[in-house]
């Protein structure tokens, strides 16, 4: 795992600048707006304890809130996926699984990575929106923005790792 670090931080740097410069700027309609920053977290490897987890994805969420003046919603969203990533993992993969080191789209397959980002973002923007909105006074308007955020942030987190990702073969169990 600590021969990971280089690699993890510098895929902070790439994943930061790629949502402050490109995708926070980029917004297809009032309702859809494309979130790649999360995948930071969810490319941590899977024998990262729990308590690193949270600290890790706070830390995170916090710098990225410092760059777009969210005042700590990105900070509290990334700590609940960090908080919700080692069940989430356990729920979708199949018992008696062997995985690498960290999550990978070639390594795990494109059916479970899929699963896994779209439940992940899913739950961060639910948080991140509510967090937002502060109310669920607009609950259609507010379901709207979810569900094309997800939808649209999840087709970029699957390009990205598509082309930059390592391509390795999938070992069946």
């Amino acid at each position: 795992m600590i021969a990971q670090i280089p690699m993890n931080l510098f895929r902070l740097i790439v994943l930061l600048l790629l949502q402050v410069l490109l995708f926070s700027n980029m917004r297809f309609s009032i309702f859809v707006n494309p979130y790649v920053f999360p995948l930071f977290v969810l490319l941590l490897p899977f024998e990262t304890p729990r308590w690193l987890l949270l600290f890790i994805g706070l830390g995170a969420g916090l710098l990225l809130d410092f760059f777009l003046g969210s005042w700590g919603m990105h900070g509290a969203a990334c700590l609940f996926i960090g908080y919700a990533r080692p069940f989430l993992i356990n729920i979708i993969t199949p018992k008696g699984t062997e995985f690498e080191v960290s999550p990978n789209l070639f390594a795990q397959g494109i059916t479970w990575f899929s699963i896994y980002t779209t439940v992940t973002m899913l739950i961060y923007l639910t948080f991140y929106f509510v967090v937002e909105a502060g109310t669920f006074y607009n609950l259609f308007w507010l379901l709207l923005k979810i569900i094309g955020s997800t939808a649209v942030s999840v087709i970029f987190i699957l390009i990205l790792l598509y082309f930059f990702s390592a391509r390795k073969k999938r070992k069946y169990a």
